[in-house]
């Protein structure tokens, strides 16, 4: 099994390639940003983005997405698909299964009958997350016979082509909450742009002065996040999703400070945010290597404060970026003097 981490710019699409009985099998989780799929750089060149690469290169081998997973409709996750759908009409074609929680079949899910929700739409879009963007994304992936308006949800177990996927988030009250904001625009304030990277601190000055702050925006609280199993190993793919849910089902699961879950690597959560990633889950997950994946260009992810609760607790850890110019930018020369054992790497070195 191969686990590749997309140049998705400030977003997700994280590939998955493996053989059994059948022949190669490909899972994508997420699209990443519109970008992902294509984009016209600085010199207003046409450029094909790493989702488009990938679908192109699976269509010359004959092969195509046996799953698809989106983990939640927050922009840089789901805009790749939607630019993908909107450009390509064969797209649909090229694409198995996909697991995705709709406002509709949330609504059903939980018996609600007051929320109003509308579909998702394929569209170039803002950066804001907006759920009156879509057409009828769900309609199309139902229609076609590619998605069966199943929810997926915490404490789920789903067995797919000798995988398994221990379903940590999200659970009803996380999915309750994104229902009543279906019709809202994310504000604003939320998107953290203007905000200033704590950079220039040491890893040692983030420890002693670590408080941290668990965000509230239930876009990101309905995330799908998992534990994948499968012979080769254990992954922890923790998508945009909120710690106290993850946390609650982990425990749940009989894991703690003694009895730890032992994963091959863990994908941090939205992108390396500290309002996402506490102490606490680094404390009960027995792992060497931390992925963090954004170009850091719109959110000034990742915090700084997340890798220094990462080395607090495990000072010979290996954490990967997949946009390694990122390092240069946050680790500093008295970073490398406190935490020598500590290495730093592309996504390729997975």
């Amino acid at each position: 099994m191969k686990i590749q981490f997309l140049q998705a710019f400030n977003g997700d699409s994280i590939w998955i390639s493996f053989t059994d009985a059948g022949g190669n099998k490909n899972i994508l989780i997420d699209g990443g940003t519109s970008t992902t799929y294509s984009y016209t750089d600085k010199n207003k060149k046409h450029k094909d983005g790493a989702l488009k690469l990938l679908i192109e290169s699976l269509k010359e081998k004959k092969e195509i997405l046996d799953l698809v997973i989106l983990t939640h409709i927050d922009d840089d996750h789901i805009d790749g698909f939607l630019k993908w759908f909107g450009k390509d009409k064969d797209a649909i074609q090229h694409i198995k299964e996909v697991w995705f929680n709709s406002g509709r079949a949330i609504k059903k899910y939980l018996n609600d009958v007051k929320s109003e929700v509308d579909s998702l739409k394929f569209k170039e879009t803002t950066t804001l997350t907006s759920v009156k963007q879509g057409v009828d994304f769900e309609n199309y992936i139902r229609d076609r016979g590619v998605w069966n308006e199943r929810v997926t949800a915490q404490k789920d177990i789903l067995n797919w082509n000798d995988i398994s996927f221990q379903i940590l988030s999200p659970g009803k009250e996380k999915l309750g909450k994104l229902l009543k904001e279906w019709h809202k625009k994310k504000p604003e304030s939320l998107l953290d742009t203007s905000r200033n990277t704590d950079y220039s601190k040491t890893l040692k000055q983030l420890i002693e002065e670590d408080i941290f702050e668990e965000e509230d925006d239930p876009y990101n609280g309905s995330s799908i996040a998992f534990i994948l199993k499968r012979d080769e190993g254990i992954f922890l793919l923790l998508g945009d999703s909120h710690p106290s849910e993850v946390l609650i089902e982990l425990n749940s699961l009989g894991y703690d400070e003694n009895n730890k879950l032992s994963v091959d690597m863990i994908k941090l959560s939205h992108h390396g945010s500290k309002k996402n990633n506490p102490l606490e889950i680094f404390k009960i997950i027995d792992t060497d290597k931390y992925v963090i994946s954004t170009n850091g260009d719109t959110h000034n992810h990742p915090d700084k404060a997340t890798i220094a609760r990462i080395v607090a607790v495990n000072p010979e850890a290996k954490i990967f970026f997949n946009y390694p110019n990122l390092i240069s930018k946050i680790v500093l020369g008295q970073d490398r003097i406190d935490f020598p054992n500590v290495e730093y790497l592309g996504t390729d070195s997975l």
